[in-house]
């Protein structure tokens, strides 16, 4: 099987939409290179690949069920910007003063790319509060 980590979105879509690999084959292959990578990378403040493989096995299921009017990004799966809130999932905005925050909701922005069948593989790294641009923390 290909590199799906190098796919492009679109191709990621397709592919998940023509049945060539399942969202759980393309989550797993994600999860797999930041597992890889993330010792060297510190890109991940908060990685949550339970929450994201329920994700995708649901992803699957309700591909596999051939609706036609699923949301355009079902099966994708995604990394959020630790200083956007995703309820449940510890946002630390990139400081110790958060570094226990649990939100109680979803920022409008995430909550689209979800509500787009997308999903979320973890919480990405970022300067304290974003204000900066070399992503220490």
């Amino acid at each position: 099987m290909p590199d799906l980590t190098q796919y492009t979105i679109h191709e990621m879509l397709s592919g998940l939409r023509a049945g060539d690999f399942s969202s759980m084959e393309l989550t797993k292959a994600h999860l797999n290179r930041i597992e890889a990578l993330e010792p060297d990378l510190n890109a991940f403040i908060t990685l949550t690949p339970e929450l994201a493989l329920a994700d995708a096995s649901k992803a699957d299921r309700a591909l596999l069920a051939g609706d036609n009017n699923l949301p355009l990004l079902t099966g994708l799966p995604i990394a959020v910007k630790d200083v956007l809130c995703l309820k449940g999932v510890r946002c630390t905005c990139g400081s110790k003063i958060l570094e226990n925050f649990i939100p109680p909701f979803t920022a409008t922005a995430v909550q689209r790319l979800l509500d787009a069948g997308a999903f979320s593989l973890g919480k990405t790294n970022t300067d304290e509060f974003a204000m900066g641009s070399s992503t220490e923390n």
